[in-house]
């Protein structure tokens, strides 16, 4: 069974402050740095990964919670990296390769 370690969560009115994505043209690899406004001030979480990433890029801007996990003991390299989105009671998962609370 597949275990999760927490990386990162925000709930509203938390929410995505500023999102910044650039495009790395040697691997075709999408970073993404989410600035979260938080009660207690701002929080950094860099993501990268391909297309799981890019997928929810419009979704995490307008979810209501967001919970970023790492999966643990399963052995990946990639693709390891858990992105669970809430948006009006709706449920989606997205996948990507690597996340940094900064």
């Amino acid at each position: 069974m597949l275990e999760y370690e927490k990386v990162f969560e925000f709930t509203r009115p938390e929410f995505v402050a500023e999102l910044h994505a650039f495009l790395s043209q040697e691997q075709g690899q999408l970073n993404v740095s989410l600035v979260v406004e938080k009660a207690d001030g701002r929080a950094t979480i860099e993501l990268s990964g391909f297309d799981g990433l890019a997928n929810a890029v419009s979704i995490l801007i307008e979810s209501e919670k967001v919970l970023i996990s790492k999966e643990t003991n399963s052995g990946k390299e990639f693709g390891s990296i858990r992105i669970e989105c809430w948006v009006d009671e709706c449920y989606s998962e997205h996948w990507c390769d690597s996340a940094a609370k900064t």
